[in-house]
């Protein structure tokens, strides 16, 4: 008799395996896999003469995500065809204004919804755009000149094309864009507000808090060390230059520019400690409504929604007392990002690096523990080593084949600045509150926080620089066949690593 742990392991899997075929191939090849399946099992069976129930299980359970995947497949493609119609020529449009994407010096991007087509010779006739289909939402980008000051609650009208994204070949960026709901790209040259939205008010204080507090680092700190502390604590990927984006890039820090736990954790430990003498359910109600609150704040994205969701779970079972499986709580994880993002499971990257370097350092960081026995620890000199080396391991392949090059020097780039962000982002969350409070004691805290913030870009700009450590290769051509052997290797080294540990709890 299976354990329940194994069971939900082996239907999640299943349920993962099924989307990501069904995402590649579509339904027509997706049967095939499916027959072939039942074939095998069914040969199994007569066989072994036992588990005939969860062999139909299994196979009922991979037949529903498949179909169920396909319904997300077709939104997809419905949605490509739909707005085919009217790529490359003039229509008006009304937008609803999602989310700011990039500030820059002439013109911002916007992710807006479209509302509404009309066409130009018709201007009092519109198509409302949901009348094809009320479960569709059909998102795009859209950069408009900043002297127009837009917010996200907005409804505007404007006179424009659009351009559909286009695969490449050497990157699916129309797959990875419509993986998250966004299916084409225009350029604005004038909008009219009309109207807004009318927000909850939970969010809409969020918004508001978000850009008070973007305002506050902007006019406390310095330029480039404002705009880190805005990614690293609020995620403010829209104030991130190309420049800088490239510096961690080709420095190998990316990781360090986004929504991690440590966000979360901030979050909880403050929480937690301003709540210790209340009961421990007033604690729980308000921990849940402050992370939905961090996740309002720094935007509801794939990135964000994924930390919330581990450290809810991981919080929810540390306050019942149980222990469990740290990987049942990432494939649970990863089941409901899946779920709510099913593209993403074959185009997202990121979703793939953030979690395989969680896996990889829970189950590697034993064994590196082991290597590093003697590391010293300054400075979390052995932390850095250890964890940089179990994430690096297995997720440095996947790096190399997408973004062609990777730095030799990437651990001691890791290891001198791990140490410093974790208190770079305290003291620069602290200084934010003190500053509020009373701006006159905020300087202690602040310049602590601007010397790390400085520290920390001198070190990605000395690693950037160091071209002789840069490795650079074009993979493309022989890509699946790399990642087919670097799945394979993992899955037999994750089973290795997995049989010789004895406890994994969290």
């Amino acid at each position: 008799m299976y354990s329940k742990n194994l069971l939900f392991i082996l239907f999640a899997h299943w349920f993962l395996w099924a989307i990501f075929i069904n995402n590649l191939f579509e339904l027509y090849f997706s049967k095939k896999v499916l027959i072939t399946l039942w074939v095998l099992f069914l040969f199994y069976y007569f066989i072994k003469r036992k588990f005939l129930y969860y062999l139909i299980s299994i196979l009922a359970w991979f037949f529903i995500w498949i179909l169920i995947s396909q319904n997300s497949v077709n939104t997809m493609i419905s949605n490509n065809n739909y707005l085919e119609n009217y790529q490359k020529k003039s229509y008006n449009y009304e937008l609803l204004i999602q989310d700011i994407t990039k500030k820059e010096e002439f013109q911002n991007s916007y992710q807006a919804t479209i509302l509404k087509i009309s066409d130009i010779k018709y201007k009092n006739t519109y198509f409302n755009i949901n009348n094809q289909d009320s479960n569709i939402n059909r998102d795009i980008i859209i950069k408009v000149p900043n002297m127009y000051k837009l917010q996200i609650w907005d409804i505007i009208t404007t006179n424009t094309k659009l351009y559909l994204f286009q695969n490449t070949p050497d990157f699916a960026y129309k797959s990875y864009m419509n993986s998250k709901n966004i299916y084409a790209s225009s350029n604005l040259n004038s909008v009219n507000i009309i109207d807004y939205q009318e927000l909850f008010i939970l969010k809409k204080y969020a918004i508001s808090l978000r850009e008070d507090l973007l305002d506050i680092i902007y006019e406390i700190y310095p330029k480039n060390e404002a705009i880190f502390l805005w990614w690293i604590l609020l995620w403010a990927r829209e104030s991130l230059s190309e420049d800088i984006k490239n510096d961690f890039n080709r420095s190998w820090l990316t990781h360090f520019i986004a929504v991690s736990w440590f966000n979360i954790t901030i979050l909880i430990i403050f929480v937690s400690y301003s709540l210790k003498f209340f009961p421990q359910i007033i604690q729980v109600i308000w921990i849940t409504l402050f992370i939905i609150f961090f996740v309002l704040l720094v935007g509801d994205t794939a990135p964000v929604i994924r930390a919330a969701i581990m450290w809810l779970i991981w919080y929810f079972i540390l306050v019942s007392g149980r222990n469990t499986h740290s990987y049942t709580l990432i494939t649970l994880t990863w089941a409901i990002m899946i779920f709510l993002y099913p593209q993403s499971l074959n185009y997202d990257v990121s979703l793939h690096l953030s979690f395989l370097a969680v896996i990889w350092i829970i189950f590697t960081q034993n064994f590196y523990k082991k290597i590093f026995n003697k590391a010293p620890e300054f400075l979390a000199i052995k932390e850095a080593l250890i964890l940089t080396f179990a994430a690096l391991t297995f997720t440095l392949p996947l790096m190399l084949f997408n973004f062609w090059q990777v730095s030799i020097l990437s651990p001691i780039a890791n290891i001198s600045v791990t140490w410093t962000i974790p208190i770079a982002m305290l003291l620069g969350f602290i200084s934010l509150i003190v500053y509020i409070v009373s701006p006159i004691l905020w300087e202690l805290s602040g310049y602590l926080a601007w010397v790390l913030l400085k520290y920390d870009m001198n070190m990605v700009h000395f690693f950037w620089s160091q071209d002789f450590a840069v490795f650079e290769y074009d993979f493309w051509e022989y890509k699946s066949y790399f990642l087919t052997l670097y799945f394979m290797v993992s899955i037999f080294f994750l089973l290795y690593f997995n049989g010789n540990k004895k406890e994994v709890t969290v």
